[in-house]
């Protein structure tokens, strides 16, 4: 059940309730938390009723605290803090997904956070675990839930490479988790392929009668170039339904037997595969006839385009296409035909749609047949802006304007606009015209030149980029306000290469760079809107763009899992 908007408000208003909950707790158990037949008889000596969040049902309460939760859990540890009936509500809800730290796993747990575990045993039904953390204590913990529905195993990559290391098949109860029919759900397992003695390592580290998604690590040097041991894998758990392969520059790919057949998987993301498999192959060997979610990024996809049935694919809800075509003749501007082929007239409803095609060759007719059910489009040209000297083709406005007039429920747009391909204030009305659109991404041109003198003080791309802020701000339609526009300049990315050209090296040395990337964003708390410029991470520093991503995941997600872990009044 969808909640309406307006719940989108509590967030704030919990908030400043807990800021000054010292002070205020008292009169607000005697007044928000006041029965409702005492709110009533207020009613009738007041002109204008007071609403309470305690007039409502228990059921809707809960229905509210679970939006917030998604929003962000420390929201339900807030409610949890405002009354009584609030915490006696949030409870279920909180400790309903428990994501473990070594605090919660230790052994004199017990002693400090008796009430916690309570809660664990009678409430909690999903828990997400490191490979990093005390088996015992994770055992000890998954023991003591009554209702088992899902486990979340993430392998840490310091923790492999030191041989630390834990596996569910160490840490799971096989009656527990047979008479809860729990799902396994495995993320960041290294890539490896193993021979000899060993071969049959990933069948005994993970129970593939629960296993029902497997998401594979980034991988690091050394590469592997066979990956039998995951085939093997793959091959024996007939419960999968997701698969994410990762894998590096063109990658590699599976080479089966004749009588092996994987699972019917229903979301697949294969990122470096390189997709060789013929028709005949594919018919043999994949079953794409539960497939809803679709992911090829740096694939070759004409290669795939061309040996899969389309008729198998007619359910794709999420299709995500970024070729990879470098070691191949360049069959990119068929594959779009494909695609376009494809995305017309097989897929029956997508709801998100990302691809890079070669924009004049991909008519908007198929984007139009999903234009009830569309609500994240991002359509990217392969020219890119890398290049100051190369023109990106871009969407005509016309035909903009058209899918805005017919697209009611998009709400996450990307797109190219190159200033010389179209006209930028009718392109940018275009636009603002879509209804729900919330989230825009556009990509444009420097409109600095490498041998371009710069006066001091001046900022010309950041003076552009606000124009256009300013423009799509002021005219937007729709009741829907904007949550976040990017402008991204010059095909900035997050991790990068800077142009290598000799009068862009120079004038980088000067701090003028050609690729930005600008952003408004509206603070969900205040409604106040901020305009930031994103900083890349150079190829020149000492760490690799890989390593620092993992970096910053590992410091956010041990903040998370303190705060989730468990409420200050259950310690």
């Amino acid at each position: 059940m969808s909640m309406p908007a307006t719940f989108l408000s509590f967030p704030r208003e919990l908030a400043e309730c807990v800021h000054q909950r010292r002070k205020r707790m008292a009169s607000f158990a005697q007044g928000a938390c006041q029965p409702c037949y005492h709110s009533q008889q207020q009613h009738h000596h007041q002109h204008r009723p007071r609403w309470s969040l305690n007039d409502l049902s228990s059921e809707l309460l809960a229905l509210i605290f679970e939006q917030l939760r998604d929003i962000d859990s420390q929201y339900v540890s807030t409610a949890r803090l405002l009354c009584q009936r609030f915490n006696q509500i949030a409870i279920p809800i909180a400790y309903k997904t428990l994501v473990l730290t070594e605090r919660i796993v230790a052994q004199d747990a017990g002693l400090h956070f008796p009430q916690a575990l309570e809660h664990i045993s009678a409430h909690t039904n999903h828990v997400v675990a490191r490979s990093d953390l005390d088996p015992a204590g994770i055992k000890r913990i998954l023991e003591r839930i009554r209702r088992l529905c899902s486990v979340r195993w993430r392998y840490v990559d310091k923790a492999v490479r030191s041989g630390r290391l834990w596996l569910p098949s160490d840490i799971l109860n096989a009656e527990q988790t047979r008479y809860n029919r729990t799902k396994l759900y495995v993320e960041e397992l290294p890539l490896r392929d193993f021979e000899g003695e060993m071969r049959n390592t990933y069948l005994r580290a993970i129970p593939i009668d629960l296993l029902v998604s497997l998401k594979m690590a980034h991988p690091a040097p050394p590469l592997v170039t066979r990956l039998n041991s995951l085939k093997h894998l793959l091959l024996s758990a007939r419960q999968l339904e997701t698969l994410h392969f990762d894998d590096r520059g063109q990658g590699t790919q599976f080479d089966f037997a004749p009588h092996e057949r994987l699972p019917p998987l229903r979301e697949l993301t294969l990122r470096s595969y390189d997709w060789r498999h013929s028709a005949e192959e594919v018919s043999r060997h994949w079953d794409f006839s539960r497939i809803t979610s679709l992911e090829l990024i740096s694939v070759p996809v004409f290669n795939f385009l061309n040996s899969v049935s389309f008729h198998e694919l007619a359910n794709l809800q999420t299709l995500h296409c970024e070729d990879f075509s470098a070691h191949l003749p360049d069959l990119r501007i068929e594959a779009t035909r494909r695609l376009n082929l494809l995305v017309r007239s097989y897929i029956r409803a997508l709801s998100t749609l990302q691809i890079t095609v070669h924009t004049y060759h991909f008519p908007i007719d198929a984007l139009l047949s999903h234009a009830r059910t569309l609500t994240t489009l991002r359509l990217r040209d392969h020219t890119g802006f890398a290049e100051e000297d190369r023109r990106c083709p871009t969407v005509y406005h016309e035909d903009l304007a058209m899918l805005a007039a017919n697209m009611r429920q998009v709400q996450v747009l990307e797109l190219d606009m190159d200033v010389v391909h179209t006209d930028p204030p009718q392109f940018l009305r275009a636009v603002c015209a879509f209804p729900a659109l919330h989230t825009l991404t556009l990509h444009v041109q420097t409109v600095l030149h490498p041998f371009e003198v710069l006066h001091p003080g001046a900022d010309r791309d950041r003076d552009a980029s606000m124009r256009t802020l300013q423009f799509l701000v002021r005219n937007k339609a729709g009741a829907v306000p904007w949550r976040s526009i990017t402008i991204n300049v010059g095909g900035w990315k997050k991790f990068m290469v800077r142009r290598l050209s000799e009068p862009w090296r120079r004038q980088n040395e000067r701090g003028v760079f050609a690729e930005r990337c600008f952003v408004l964003e509206r603070n969900a708390g205040t409604g106040e809107m901020s305009v930031r410029e994103e900083v890349a991470v150079e190829a020149s520093r000492q760490a690799t763009p890989e390593n620092e991503d993992e970096d910053e995941d590992e410091g956010e997600g041990e903040g998370e899992d303190e705060d989730e872990e468990m409420s200050s009044d259950d310690e």
